[in-house]
């Protein structure tokens, strides 16, 4: 897969790198490792992302590279502007949010590079993938680093080790392969400084986070005997704590703390009226499977979805699948 990728970019020279919207530390990781692997081959790379990139990833762009996305200026032509278009860490082409209607209209071809389990991804000309991959930017530095060499610029490690980090919760979940490990050791090696890569992502909330993620706990439904802890967030939440969408990030795993929960779930409301649905499982419970009911996808232990509002109606629909697949995964047991 990694030479039909390195063949693609062979084949290019103006490359537009994307992440699916909402960013998280391993499409931005794995877009800026990218970026630094395609000029050292000589090519010209850009990186758009939206709505903007998130305020505890900023440090991660040394080169001022990363451009938010704003269809009525800079970036009026974006289709225009590349003879490829790769979507990084999402192979489903509605994931780009704001830009989809770009991306479908760019003549340049388009491809994926992700490591979540799909089927067959559709809207692609090309598509890289690799379900047995921890991260996107795993799949990067295997592109890259033996054709670059080592050591990688301590920029472009840190971009890797981010994206490492961010798709293993600091390398507590259950992909924090032997490779994975191997992998960090070596970004370590040329520079990365792994307390301070923790700090800069994770210690980074605000008191309106705090109150955001108090008022989700305080709420938290425990359903199945208490197998199942469900939050849920309303943009009313949002507005009354003073918080944003991004403040969200890894709540959904705070149920998993208690020893009865199995599968842990976050619900809430996004500006269209759309319901997002992010679910997490210990190890016993297949949430990617709920997720398919819905036209989502990640992985077995971690997934996510979109589902029309309203929220309660929404709410309704996830309990009633979640459900249905603890009774039948844990009768497995």
């Amino acid at each position: 897969m990694l030479d039909r990728l390195q063949a693609f970019f062979d084949q290019h020279s103006r490359i537009l790198l994307t992440t699916h919207e909402n960013p998280d530390g391993d499409g931005i990781g794995a877009c800026l490792g990218l970026a630094h692997y395609l000029r050292f081959l000589g090519k010209e790379a850009r990186i758009v992302v939206s709505p903007s990139l998130p305020s505890n990833l900023h440090w991660l762009d040394t080169e001022g590279w990363i451009e938010r996305y704003d269809p009525a200026g800079p970036h009026l032509e974006l289709a225009a502007w590349p003879d490829a278009w790769l979507l990084v860490d999402a192979s489903e082409p509605h994931r780009l949010g704001a830009m989809y209607p770009a991306f479908e209209s760019t003549k340049a071809p388009r491809a994926c590079l992700d490591h979540h389990l799909k089927e067959a991804p559709r809207g692609f000309e090309q598509e890289f993938t690799d379900p047995k991959a921890t991260a996107s930017g795993e799949l990067v530095y295997d592109l890259a680093a033996p054709r670059m060499g080592l050591p990688l610029p301590v920029s472009m490690a840190e971009a890797i080790y981010a994206s490492l980090i961010s798709d293993t919760g600091n390398f507590r979940f259950s992909n924090s392969t032997g490779k994975v490990h191997r992998m960090a050791a070596g970004l370590i090696e040329q520079g990365v400084q792994p307390a301070r890569s923790y700090q800069r992502i994770y210690l980074q909330d605000t008191p309106s986070k705090v109150k955001l993620w108090g008022r989700a706990l305080e709420r938290m439904a425990l359903l199945g005997g208490g197998s199942f802890g469900l939050m849920v967030i309303t943009l009313e939440d949002l507005r009354e704590c003073g918080a944003t969408h991004d403040d969200l990030d890894e709540l959904v795993q705070e149920p998993t703390r208690l020893a009865s929960v199995e599968v842990a779930g976050l619900l809430y409301e996004l500006a269209d009226g759309r319901i997002k649905l992010s679910l997490r499982s210990k190890e016993a419970v297949d949430v990617n499977a709920v997720c398919k009911l819905f036209s989502g996808g990640g992985h077995r232990l971690a997934s996510g979805a979109k589902l029309d509002g309203p929220v309660l109606a929404a709410k309704a629909r996830v309990e009633a699948a979640v459900l249905d697949q603890l009774d039948r995964d844990l009768s497995r047991i």
